[in-house]
Protein backbone atom coordinates (compact mmCIF):
# COMPACT_ATOMS: atom_id res chain seq x y z
CA UNK A 1 0.00 0.00 0.00
CA UNK A 2 1.32 3.41 -1.07
CA UNK A 3 2.04 6.06 1.61
CA UNK A 4 0.11 9.11 2.15
CA UNK A 5 0.75 12.28 3.84
CA UNK A 6 -1.79 14.63 5.79
CA UNK A 7 -0.89 18.12 5.40
CA UNK A 8 -2.26 19.69 8.51
CA UNK A 9 -2.59 23.53 8.55
CA UNK A 10 -4.84 25.24 11.79
CA UNK A 11 -5.40 29.02 12.41
CA UNK A 12 -7.08 30.15 16.01
CA UNK A 13 -9.36 32.91 16.38
CA UNK A 14 -6.53 34.38 18.45
CA UNK A 15 -4.01 34.86 15.16
CA UNK A 16 -6.59 36.98 13.35
CA UNK A 17 -7.26 40.70 13.80
CA UNK A 18 -10.86 41.15 14.21
CA UNK A 19 -10.76 44.55 12.69
CA UNK A 20 -8.93 43.48 9.33
CA UNK A 21 -10.14 39.53 9.50
CA UNK A 22 -6.11 39.10 8.41
CA UNK A 23 -3.34 36.83 10.65
CA UNK A 24 -1.64 39.08 12.39
CA UNK A 25 1.36 37.21 11.64
CA UNK A 26 1.21 36.67 8.44
CA UNK A 27 3.58 33.39 8.01
CA UNK A 28 1.22 31.85 10.50
CA UNK A 29 -1.83 32.38 7.79
CA UNK A 30 -3.54 29.11 6.38
CA UNK A 31 -1.77 29.90 2.72
CA UNK A 32 1.40 30.73 4.19
CA UNK A 33 1.40 27.54 6.17
CA UNK A 34 0.54 25.56 3.06
CA UNK A 35 3.13 27.06 0.61
CA UNK A 36 5.74 26.36 3.47
CA UNK A 37 4.50 22.66 3.27
CA UNK A 38 4.66 22.28 -0.63
CA UNK A 39 7.29 23.52 -0.89
CA UNK A 40 9.24 21.74 1.79
CA UNK A 41 7.49 18.10 -0.33
CA UNK A 42 8.78 19.24 -3.54
CA UNK A 43 12.72 19.43 -2.31
CA UNK A 44 12.25 15.78 -0.93
CA UNK A 45 12.52 13.40 -3.51
CA UNK A 46 10.83 10.47 -1.35
CA UNK A 47 7.72 13.02 0.06
CA UNK A 48 6.91 14.43 -3.51
CA UNK A 49 5.89 11.24 -5.36
CA UNK A 50 3.13 9.97 -2.63
CA UNK A 51 -0.40 11.34 -2.85
CA UNK A 52 -1.27 13.83 0.00
CA UNK A 53 -4.52 14.70 1.97
CA UNK A 54 -5.13 17.91 3.34
CA UNK A 55 -6.68 18.90 6.86
CA UNK A 56 -7.47 22.33 7.67
CA UNK A 57 -9.29 23.59 10.81
CA UNK A 58 -9.57 27.84 10.61
CA UNK A 59 -10.35 29.74 13.66
CA UNK A 60 -9.57 26.37 16.36
CA UNK A 61 -7.60 26.91 19.46
CA UNK A 62 -4.64 24.29 20.00
CA UNK A 63 -5.32 24.40 23.42
CA UNK A 64 -8.29 21.90 22.24
CA UNK A 65 -7.90 18.45 20.47
CA UNK A 66 -11.64 18.25 19.67
CA UNK A 67 -11.26 20.02 16.21
CA UNK A 68 -13.05 18.83 12.91
CA UNK A 69 -10.38 18.01 10.63
CA UNK A 70 -7.72 16.89 13.18
CA UNK A 71 -10.32 14.38 14.64
CA UNK A 72 -10.74 13.32 10.82
CA UNK A 73 -7.21 13.33 10.63
CA UNK A 74 -6.74 11.08 13.20
CA UNK A 75 -9.83 8.24 11.97
CA UNK A 76 -7.63 7.60 9.04
CA UNK A 77 -4.51 6.90 10.60
CA UNK A 78 -6.05 4.48 12.72
CA UNK A 79 -7.70 3.12 9.83
CA UNK A 80 -3.82 2.69 8.28
CA UNK A 81 -4.22 5.12 5.69
CA UNK A 82 -2.22 7.78 6.47
CA UNK A 83 1.35 7.46 7.45
CA UNK A 84 3.23 10.52 7.40
CA UNK A 85 2.20 13.98 8.96
CA UNK A 86 3.76 17.24 8.13
CA UNK A 87 2.95 20.44 9.89
CA UNK A 88 4.50 24.10 9.89
CA UNK A 89 5.80 24.00 13.55
CA UNK A 90 4.34 21.95 16.58
CA UNK A 91 2.08 25.08 17.65
CA UNK A 92 -0.31 24.20 14.45
CA UNK A 93 -0.42 20.32 15.87
CA UNK A 94 -1.21 21.83 19.18
CA UNK A 95 -0.34 23.98 21.92
CA UNK A 96 -1.19 21.23 24.67
CA UNK A 97 2.05 20.51 26.29
CA UNK A 98 1.17 16.71 26.97
CA UNK A 99 -1.21 16.11 24.56
CA UNK A 100 1.52 17.15 21.99
CA UNK A 101 3.76 14.61 23.41
CA UNK A 102 1.70 12.20 24.15
CA UNK A 103 1.36 12.24 19.83
CA UNK A 104 5.18 12.41 19.28
CA UNK A 105 6.22 9.89 22.29
CA UNK A 106 3.58 7.09 21.91
CA UNK A 107 0.72 7.09 19.79
CA UNK A 108 2.08 8.01 16.25
CA UNK A 109 5.53 5.54 17.20
CA UNK A 110 2.59 2.71 18.02
CA UNK A 111 0.58 3.32 14.99
CA UNK A 112 3.78 3.69 12.79
CA UNK A 113 3.14 7.38 11.61
CA UNK A 114 6.38 9.40 10.60
CA UNK A 115 6.25 13.10 12.06
CA UNK A 116 7.47 16.14 10.45
CA UNK A 117 7.50 19.87 11.64
CA UNK A 118 9.30 21.94 9.56
CA UNK A 119 10.31 24.70 11.57
CA UNK A 120 11.00 22.67 14.55
CA UNK A 121 13.80 20.50 12.37
CA UNK A 122 11.92 17.34 13.35
CA UNK A 123 11.50 14.54 11.70
CA UNK A 124 10.28 11.26 14.39
CA UNK A 125 12.07 8.94 10.92
CA UNK A 126 15.73 10.65 11.91
CA UNK A 127 14.82 9.43 15.54
CA UNK A 128 14.59 5.60 15.01
CA UNK A 129 12.39 4.92 18.47
CA UNK A 130 14.13 7.32 20.83
CA UNK A 131 12.63 10.48 22.50
CA UNK A 132 12.16 13.60 20.29
CA UNK A 133 14.32 15.17 22.17
CA UNK A 134 15.02 18.26 25.46
CA UNK A 135 14.69 20.81 22.55
CA UNK A 136 11.11 19.77 21.17
CA UNK A 137 9.91 19.39 24.84
CA UNK A 138 10.88 22.94 25.64
CA UNK A 139 9.24 24.18 22.39
CA UNK A 140 5.81 22.17 22.99
CA UNK A 141 5.97 23.08 26.98
CA UNK A 142 6.60 27.28 25.56
CA UNK A 143 3.64 26.89 23.00
CA UNK A 144 1.14 25.58 26.26
CA UNK A 145 2.44 28.51 27.89
CA UNK A 146 1.55 31.14 25.89
CA UNK A 147 -1.50 29.72 25.34
CA UNK A 148 -2.08 30.22 29.20
CA UNK A 149 -0.61 33.65 28.88
CA UNK A 150 -2.30 34.63 26.04
CA UNK A 151 -5.91 33.65 28.37
CA UNK A 152 -4.98 35.83 30.99
CA UNK A 153 -4.07 38.44 28.74
CA UNK A 154 -7.26 38.33 27.27
CA UNK A 155 -9.55 37.90 30.32
CA UNK A 156 -7.82 40.96 31.96
CA UNK A 157 -8.37 43.56 28.68
CA UNK A 158 -11.72 42.33 29.05
CA UNK A 159 -12.31 42.93 32.29
CA UNK A 160 -11.24 46.61 31.83
CA UNK A 161 -13.51 46.74 29.11
CA UNK A 162 -16.14 45.52 31.09
CA UNK A 163 -15.32 47.92 33.35
CA UNK A 164 -15.57 51.11 31.28
CA UNK A 165 -18.82 49.77 30.38
CA UNK A 166 -18.04 48.11 27.02
CA UNK A 167 -19.95 45.42 26.02
CA UNK A 168 -18.00 41.88 25.09
CA UNK A 169 -20.64 39.19 24.52
CA UNK A 170 -23.17 39.20 21.99
CA UNK A 171 -25.09 42.23 20.96
CA UNK A 172 -28.10 43.02 21.80
CA UNK A 173 -31.56 42.90 19.64
CA UNK A 174 -32.24 46.76 19.33
CA UNK A 175 -28.86 47.44 18.78
CA UNK A 176 -25.95 46.96 16.45
CA UNK A 177 -22.20 47.65 16.65
CA UNK A 178 -19.72 50.20 15.22
CA UNK A 179 -17.25 48.86 12.85
CA UNK A 180 -15.33 51.17 13.86
CA UNK A 181 -15.44 50.67 18.06
CA UNK A 182 -16.70 47.20 17.93
CA UNK A 183 -17.24 47.19 21.82
CA UNK A 184 -19.79 50.31 21.66
CA UNK A 185 -23.77 49.46 21.07
CA UNK A 186 -25.75 52.50 19.31
CA UNK A 187 -29.52 51.89 18.32
CA UNK A 188 -30.32 49.92 15.57
CA UNK A 189 -32.95 51.90 13.31
CA UNK A 190 -34.50 48.44 11.90
CA UNK A 191 -35.09 46.72 15.17
CA UNK A 192 -34.96 49.47 17.77
CA UNK A 193 -38.66 50.67 16.78
CA UNK A 194 -39.66 46.70 17.30
CA UNK A 195 -38.54 46.63 20.67
CA UNK A 196 -39.97 50.19 22.04
CA UNK A 197 -43.68 49.14 20.18
CA UNK A 198 -42.87 45.82 22.54
CA UNK A 199 -42.50 47.67 25.77
CA UNK A 200 -45.50 50.62 24.36
CA UNK A 201 -47.97 47.52 24.03
CA UNK A 202 -47.48 45.95 26.99
CA UNK A 203 -47.80 49.24 29.07
CA UNK A 204 -50.98 49.85 27.11
CA UNK A 205 -52.48 46.55 28.57
CA UNK A 206 -51.98 43.94 26.02
CA UNK A 207 -50.64 40.62 27.37
CA UNK A 208 -47.22 38.89 25.74
CA UNK A 209 -48.94 36.59 23.99
CA UNK A 210 -51.19 38.86 22.06
CA UNK A 211 -48.01 40.45 21.28
CA UNK A 212 -46.51 37.32 20.66
CA UNK A 213 -49.11 36.76 18.07
CA UNK A 214 -49.30 39.98 16.28
CA UNK A 215 -45.71 40.09 15.73
CA UNK A 216 -45.60 36.54 13.85
CA UNK A 217 -48.98 37.36 11.87
CA UNK A 218 -47.06 40.13 10.49
CA UNK A 219 -43.99 38.55 9.63
CA UNK A 220 -41.28 40.41 11.90
CA UNK A 221 -38.45 38.05 12.19
CA UNK A 222 -37.08 36.97 15.57
CA UNK A 223 -33.39 38.18 17.23
CA UNK A 224 -31.98 35.04 15.77
CA UNK A 225 -33.85 35.14 12.63
CA UNK A 226 -32.70 38.40 11.87
CA UNK A 227 -29.09 37.99 13.05
CA UNK A 228 -29.29 34.80 10.67
CA UNK A 229 -28.49 32.05 13.29
CA UNK A 230 -30.10 28.84 13.38
CA UNK A 231 -29.80 26.15 16.57
CA UNK A 232 -28.85 22.73 16.31
CA UNK A 233 -31.80 20.60 15.90
CA UNK A 234 -34.23 23.42 15.29
CA UNK A 235 -36.63 22.16 13.08
CA UNK A 236 -37.66 23.35 9.63
CA UNK A 237 -40.37 25.70 10.74
CA UNK A 238 -40.19 28.99 10.97
CA UNK A 239 -38.97 30.57 14.09
CA UNK A 240 -41.47 32.68 16.63
CA UNK A 241 -42.28 34.90 18.91
CA UNK A 242 -43.13 33.65 22.20
CA UNK A 243 -44.84 34.46 25.66
CA UNK A 244 -41.10 33.31 26.79
CA UNK A 245 -39.42 35.45 23.73
CA UNK A 246 -41.19 39.13 25.12
CA UNK A 247 -40.72 38.53 28.79
CA UNK A 248 -37.13 38.05 28.34
CA UNK A 249 -36.90 41.26 26.26
CA UNK A 250 -39.20 43.02 28.98
CA UNK A 251 -37.16 41.89 31.86
CA UNK A 252 -33.58 43.20 30.34
CA UNK A 253 -32.50 46.26 32.20
CA UNK A 254 -29.69 47.04 29.18
CA UNK A 255 -32.83 48.41 27.41
CA UNK A 256 -32.57 51.28 29.74
CA UNK A 257 -28.52 52.50 28.69
CA UNK A 258 -27.03 50.15 31.82
CA UNK A 259 -24.73 48.10 30.82
CA UNK A 260 -24.60 44.25 33.29
CA UNK A 261 -21.53 42.60 32.76
CA UNK A 262 -19.70 39.34 33.73
CA UNK A 263 -22.85 37.85 34.60
CA UNK A 264 -20.62 34.50 33.99
CA UNK A 265 -17.03 33.63 33.55
CA UNK A 266 -15.51 30.22 32.56
CA UNK A 267 -13.23 29.31 36.11
CA UNK A 268 -10.11 27.87 33.96
CA UNK A 269 -8.70 27.51 30.52
CA UNK A 270 -10.29 24.90 27.88
CA UNK A 271 -13.58 25.47 30.20
CA UNK A 272 -16.77 24.09 27.72
CA UNK A 273 -19.24 25.85 30.34
CA UNK A 274 -19.30 29.45 31.78
CA UNK A 275 -20.53 29.49 35.30
CA UNK A 276 -22.97 31.78 36.75
CA UNK A 277 -21.18 35.24 38.69
CA UNK A 278 -23.06 35.88 42.28
CA UNK A 279 -24.88 38.87 41.57
CA UNK A 280 -22.49 41.32 44.17
CA UNK A 281 -19.71 40.59 41.82
CA UNK A 282 -22.08 41.65 38.25
CA UNK A 283 -20.32 45.07 36.88
CA UNK A 284 -23.23 47.50 36.35
CA UNK A 285 -22.25 50.28 34.36
CA UNK A 286 -25.19 53.29 33.84
CA UNK A 287 -25.71 55.59 31.12
CA UNK A 288 -23.08 53.07 28.95
CA UNK A 289 -24.90 53.15 25.54
CA UNK A 290 -27.95 55.09 24.10
CA UNK A 291 -31.34 54.10 25.68
CA UNK A 292 -34.12 53.12 24.11
CA UNK A 293 -37.26 53.00 26.97
CA UNK A 294 -36.73 55.28 29.72
CA UNK A 295 -36.33 53.53 33.15
CA UNK A 296 -39.94 54.81 34.14
CA UNK A 297 -41.11 52.48 30.91
CA UNK A 298 -39.27 49.68 32.11
CA UNK A 299 -40.61 49.93 35.45
CA UNK A 300 -44.38 50.67 34.10
CA UNK A 301 -44.07 47.43 31.47
CA UNK A 302 -42.63 45.19 34.68
CA UNK A 303 -45.72 46.29 36.87
CA UNK A 304 -48.09 45.72 33.80
CA UNK A 305 -47.13 41.93 33.65
CA UNK A 306 -49.25 39.67 35.19
CA UNK A 307 -48.16 38.36 38.48
CA UNK A 308 -47.49 34.94 39.05
CA UNK A 309 -47.01 32.24 41.53
CA UNK A 310 -43.96 31.95 43.52
CA UNK A 311 -41.72 29.60 41.31
CA UNK A 312 -41.67 26.31 42.81
CA UNK A 313 -39.26 23.11 41.80
CA UNK A 314 -40.80 20.75 40.07
CA UNK A 315 -40.43 16.90 40.52
CA UNK A 316 -39.36 14.22 38.06
CA UNK A 317 -43.32 13.87 38.45
CA UNK A 318 -44.29 16.88 37.79
CA UNK A 319 -42.08 16.87 34.30
CA UNK A 320 -44.49 15.20 31.53
CA UNK A 321 -42.69 14.45 27.80
CA UNK A 322 -45.31 15.45 25.64
CA UNK A 323 -44.82 16.72 22.58
CA UNK A 324 -46.29 18.29 19.56
CA UNK A 325 -46.16 15.84 16.47
CA UNK A 326 -46.07 18.70 13.90
CA UNK A 327 -44.22 21.24 15.49
CA UNK A 328 -41.74 19.60 17.75
CA UNK A 329 -42.33 21.93 20.50
CA UNK A 330 -43.54 20.02 24.10
CA UNK A 331 -46.97 20.74 25.05
CA UNK A 332 -48.52 23.22 27.64
CA UNK A 333 -51.24 22.39 30.24
CA UNK A 334 -54.22 23.71 31.78
CA UNK A 335 -56.15 23.19 35.31
CA UNK A 336 -59.40 22.44 35.03
CA UNK A 337 -61.85 19.35 36.64
CA UNK A 338 -58.97 17.61 34.83
CA UNK A 339 -55.03 18.48 34.41
CA UNK A 340 -55.47 19.24 29.83
CA UNK A 341 -52.29 19.18 27.78
CA UNK A 342 -52.44 21.33 24.29
CA UNK A 343 -50.00 22.64 21.62
CA UNK A 344 -49.42 26.20 22.31
CA UNK A 345 -48.03 26.97 18.47
CA UNK A 346 -51.78 27.97 17.16
CA UNK A 347 -51.31 30.73 20.02
CA UNK A 348 -48.13 32.60 18.34
CA UNK A 349 -48.80 31.75 14.75
CA UNK A 350 -52.77 31.29 13.77
CA UNK A 351 -51.34 29.51 10.33
CA UNK A 352 -50.70 26.27 12.29
CA UNK A 353 -53.85 24.54 11.46
CA UNK A 354 -52.78 21.01 12.32
CA UNK A 355 -51.47 21.75 15.77
CA UNK A 356 -54.65 22.49 16.65
CA UNK A 357 -55.81 19.48 16.58
CA UNK A 358 -53.45 18.38 19.43
CA UNK A 359 -55.96 18.75 22.63
CA UNK A 360 -55.52 16.00 25.75
CA UNK A 361 -56.78 15.08 28.96
CA UNK A 362 -54.37 13.99 31.42
CA UNK A 363 -57.02 10.98 32.64
CA UNK A 364 -57.18 9.79 28.80
CA UNK A 365 -53.63 9.74 28.17
CA UNK A 366 -52.70 7.77 31.10
CA UNK A 367 -55.48 5.40 30.07
CA UNK A 368 -53.79 5.08 26.76
CA UNK A 369 -49.82 5.01 27.39
CA UNK A 370 -51.28 2.50 30.47
CA UNK A 371 -52.53 -0.24 27.84
CA UNK A 372 -49.79 0.17 25.47
CA UNK A 373 -47.01 -0.58 28.45
CA UNK A 374 -49.37 -3.68 29.31
CA UNK A 375 -48.87 -4.76 25.67
CA UNK A 376 -45.18 -4.10 25.58
CA UNK A 377 -44.37 -6.51 29.11
CA UNK A 378 -46.83 -9.42 28.08
CA UNK A 379 -44.55 -8.96 24.36
CA UNK A 380 -41.04 -8.84 26.43
CA UNK A 381 -42.05 -11.47 29.05
CA UNK A 382 -42.53 -13.94 25.61
CA UNK A 383 -40.09 -12.85 23.90
CA UNK A 384 -37.32 -12.94 26.85
CA UNK A 385 -38.50 -16.82 27.50
CA UNK A 386 -38.29 -17.75 23.97
CA UNK A 387 -34.43 -16.32 23.67
CA UNK A 388 -31.77 -19.13 23.93
CA UNK A 389 -29.13 -19.40 26.13
CA UNK A 390 -26.62 -20.42 23.60
CA UNK A 391 -25.27 -17.19 23.23
CA UNK A 392 -23.12 -16.94 26.77
CA UNK A 393 -20.59 -19.47 24.46
CA UNK A 394 -20.51 -17.23 21.92
CA UNK A 395 -18.85 -14.20 24.35
CA UNK A 396 -16.56 -16.37 25.77
CA UNK A 397 -15.14 -17.28 22.30
CA UNK A 398 -15.03 -13.65 21.26
CA UNK A 399 -13.16 -12.74 24.12
CA UNK A 400 -10.63 -15.28 23.90
CA UNK A 401 -10.13 -14.11 20.45
CA UNK A 402 -9.77 -10.17 21.38
CA UNK A 403 -6.84 -11.36 23.68
CA UNK A 404 -5.03 -13.35 21.22
CA UNK A 405 -5.02 -10.51 18.25
CA UNK A 406 -4.81 -7.61 20.54
CA UNK A 407 -1.66 -10.15 22.23
CA UNK A 408 -0.15 -10.82 18.45
CA UNK A 409 -0.41 -6.95 17.88
CA UNK A 410 1.35 -6.42 21.32
CA UNK A 411 4.48 -8.32 20.08
CA UNK A 412 4.58 -6.13 16.88
CA UNK A 413 6.31 -4.14 19.16
CA UNK A 414 9.09 -6.01 20.63
CA UNK A 415 9.48 -7.14 17.29
CA UNK A 416 10.39 -3.72 15.79
CA UNK A 417 12.70 -3.12 18.61
CA UNK A 418 14.33 -6.48 17.54
CA UNK A 419 14.58 -6.05 14.25
CA UNK A 420 16.08 -2.56 14.93
CA UNK A 421 18.83 -4.03 17.40
CA UNK A 422 19.38 -6.59 14.75
CA UNK A 423 20.19 -3.37 11.96
CA UNK A 424 22.46 -1.54 13.94
CA UNK A 425 24.63 -4.78 14.87
CA UNK A 426 24.82 -5.55 11.10
CA UNK A 427 23.16 -8.84 11.01
CA UNK A 428 20.34 -7.84 8.77
CA UNK A 429 20.61 -5.44 5.77
CA UNK A 430 19.21 -2.44 5.51
CA UNK A 431 16.80 -3.55 2.44
CA UNK A 432 15.86 -6.62 5.57
CA UNK A 433 14.96 -3.87 7.75
CA UNK A 434 12.76 -2.15 5.55
CA UNK A 435 11.09 -5.31 4.36
CA UNK A 436 10.53 -6.86 7.75
CA UNK A 437 8.76 -3.34 8.81
CA UNK A 438 6.78 -3.23 6.02
CA UNK A 439 5.40 -6.68 6.51
CA UNK A 440 5.14 -5.38 10.57
CA UNK A 441 2.90 -2.69 9.30
CA UNK A 442 1.03 -5.07 6.60
CA UNK A 443 0.09 -7.38 9.50
CA UNK A 444 -0.43 -4.39 11.86
CA UNK A 445 -2.62 -2.66 9.77
CA UNK A 446 -4.83 -6.59 9.38
CA UNK A 447 -4.37 -7.18 13.20
CA UNK A 448 -6.24 -3.66 13.88
CA UNK A 449 -9.26 -4.52 11.38
CA UNK A 450 -9.74 -7.83 12.66
CA UNK A 451 -9.91 -6.74 16.22
CA UNK A 452 -12.22 -3.98 14.82
CA UNK A 453 -14.83 -6.22 13.50
CA UNK A 454 -14.38 -8.49 16.55
CA UNK A 455 -14.94 -5.52 19.13
CA UNK A 456 -17.73 -4.78 16.77
CA UNK A 457 -19.28 -7.56 16.90
CA UNK A 458 -18.26 -8.41 20.69
CA UNK A 459 -20.32 -4.86 21.25
CA UNK A 460 -23.11 -6.44 19.33
CA UNK A 461 -23.31 -8.79 21.74
CA UNK A 462 -22.68 -7.07 24.85
CA UNK A 463 -26.11 -4.75 23.84
CA UNK A 464 -28.33 -7.74 23.07
CA UNK A 465 -27.11 -9.11 26.46
CA UNK A 466 -28.14 -5.44 28.31
CA UNK A 467 -31.28 -5.72 26.46
CA UNK A 468 -32.13 -8.68 27.66
CA UNK A 469 -31.34 -8.05 30.82
CA UNK A 470 -33.38 -4.83 30.81
CA UNK A 471 -36.47 -6.90 29.54
CA UNK A 472 -35.75 -9.26 32.39
CA UNK A 473 -36.02 -6.60 35.10
CA UNK A 474 -38.52 -5.25 33.66
CA UNK A 475 -41.03 -8.16 33.98
CA UNK A 476 -39.25 -9.50 37.27
CA UNK A 477 -40.29 -5.72 38.28
CA UNK A 478 -43.88 -6.10 36.85
CA UNK A 479 -45.31 -9.21 36.95
CA UNK A 480 -46.00 -8.97 41.18
CA UNK A 481 -47.52 -5.28 40.59
CA UNK A 482 -51.35 -4.30 40.24
CA UNK A 483 -52.96 -1.71 38.21
CA UNK A 484 -52.08 0.85 40.01
CA UNK A 485 -49.25 0.02 41.37
CA UNK A 486 -48.04 -0.15 37.21
CA UNK A 487 -49.74 3.30 36.77
CA UNK A 488 -47.22 4.84 39.23
CA UNK A 489 -44.26 3.37 37.63
CA UNK A 490 -45.70 4.20 34.23
CA UNK A 491 -43.27 7.39 33.30
CA UNK A 492 -40.70 5.85 34.12
CA UNK A 493 -41.21 3.49 30.62
CA UNK A 494 -41.64 6.45 28.93
CA UNK A 495 -39.34 8.36 26.51
CA UNK A 496 -41.59 10.45 24.58
CA UNK A 497 -45.30 10.85 23.68
CA UNK A 498 -45.40 12.57 20.26
CA UNK A 499 -49.28 13.81 19.58
CA UNK A 500 -50.56 13.92 16.24
CA UNK A 501 -54.24 15.25 16.72
CA UNK A 502 -57.10 14.45 19.47
CA UNK A 503 -57.47 10.40 18.65
CA UNK A 504 -53.62 9.47 17.17
CA UNK A 505 -50.44 9.19 19.42
CA UNK A 506 -46.88 7.62 19.04
CA UNK A 507 -44.77 5.99 22.12
CA UNK A 508 -41.22 6.17 22.26
CA UNK A 509 -40.25 3.81 25.01
CA UNK A 510 -37.39 3.99 26.93
CA UNK A 511 -36.45 0.11 25.85
CA UNK A 512 -36.59 -0.57 22.58
CA UNK A 513 -40.94 -0.75 21.11
CA UNK A 514 -40.79 -4.42 20.32
CA UNK A 515 -44.19 -3.52 17.93
CA UNK A 516 -42.06 -1.69 15.72
CA UNK A 517 -40.51 -3.36 12.87
CA UNK A 518 -36.65 -3.54 11.25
Amino acid sequence: MKKCIAVYLRLSLEDVDKRTNQAKDESNSIAAQRQLIQRHIALNPYLSGLPQMEFCDDGFSGTNFQRPDFQRMIDLIRDGKIQIVIVKDLSRFGRDYLEVGDYLEHIFPFLGVRMISINDHYDSEQNLGNTAGMDVAFRNLIYDYYSKDLSKKVKTAMRVKQRDGGYVSCCLYGYRVLPQEKHKMVIDPETAPIVRRVFEEIIAGKSTSQVARELNAEGVPTPLEYKGVRRKNQSDKKPLWTHQRILEMLRNIKYTGCMVNHTRESRKIRDKAQYRVPKEEWIIHENAHEAIVSMEEFEAAKDALRKVRPYKKKTERDVYPFYCAHCGRKLQKTFGNDVHFYCATPYWNEEEHSCKEVRWDKTRIEEVVLEALKAQIAMMTVQSRGKSKAVQPKGTMLRQKLKILTGELKSGDSQKVQSYLDYREGRITREDFIALRAQREQRARELQEEIARTEAEYQEYLDAEEQAKKERAITRKTDSLDEESLREIMYDAVKRVNFVDGQNIEIVWKFDDLFRTA
